[in-house]
């Protein structure tokens, strides 16, 4: 993509979203549409079992950079404290995000995927002027249930007993850190983002897969009705309900369908 400004790159897409919220889904759906993926990913575990489509340095870099700021991805009070904001990519990490932004444009069309890239929205946008960023939104009801399936904890250490009303509050304050962090990136360059609803959209996406064969049912659907805090499930639900309208699954399936697979 030629921005005008510049030499041309090849087109890149940039999946984030909440942990849990089909990230990997939506990342394995670029690749059966020949976007070019990580040659070295994360191995499949448990909570993943058909692997997560992540770059292991992208996944590595994004860690380190979390630390630098006095952070990690479920630091439930620090991330509270940053309120939304883009975290800039640390000076000791420049020389290594350099490396995989030149790596990256070595090939054809790409798209790479980490949750708390969500967090550094404004910096990748700066560095990959020829990227679309694709936002994965899932329900905070349905996040928080994975998570606790899952056994997060949320920060805390497992020996403090937590009622499930105090970690289910901990959870939602997790996604809504997370998605106003895209709120506010998708505000700023709309043009630049596109909301997934997860799973709403699934079958609008599948269908410019060309017959490839994905399985949604990995998305570990809630056990029943999940009852939330009611202070911070009402802010967290205008939020998904912000964020949703913002939905255009016709965008996503037009980048899908640019690359020949």
């Amino acid at each position: 993509m030629d921005n005008g400004n510049g030499p041309a790159y090849p087109p890149g897409v940039v999946v984030v979203g909440m942990h849990r919220s089909g990230t990997s889904l939506v990342t394995s759906i670029f690749g059966a549409c020949g976007y070019r993926l990580a040659e070295q990913m994360l191995k499949p575990r448990r909570a993943n079992p058909r692997g997560y489509f992540e770059d292991r340095a992208i996944h590595d870099l994004h860690k380190k950079m979390l630390s630098l700021h006095g952070l990690q991805w479920n630091d439930v009070e620090g991330l509270r404290k940053v309120n939304g904001r883009s975290l800039p990519i640390p000076a000791d990490c420049a020389g290594e995000a350099g490396q995989l932004v030149h790596a990256y444009r070595e090939g054809g069309p790409w798209a790479w995927k980490n949750p708390r890239a969500t967090l550094f929205l404004s910096a990748w946008a700066e560095l990959l002027p020829e990227a679309h960023f694709v936002v994965c939104l899932r329900h905070p009801a349905a996040v928080v249930d994975s998570m606790l399936r899952r056994g997060d904890k949320f920060g805390v250490p497992r020996s403090e007993r937590m009622v499930r009303l105090r970690r289910l509050a901990r959870g939602l304050s997790l996604w809504h850190s997370y998605n106003l962090a895209a709120w506010n990136f998708a505000q700023a360059q709309p043009r630049r983002v596109s909301v997934v609803r997860i799973p709403r959209d699934l079958s609008t996406l599948q269908r410019a897969t060309n017959g490839a064969v994905f399985e949604a049912e990995l998305l570990h659907a809630a056990r029943g009705r999940v009852r939330l805090p009611a202070s911070v499930a009402v802010q967290s639900h205008v939020l998904y309900r912000r964020l949703a309208a913002l939905a255009r699954p016709d965008d996503v399936t037009g980048l899908l369908t640019a690359v020949g697979g």
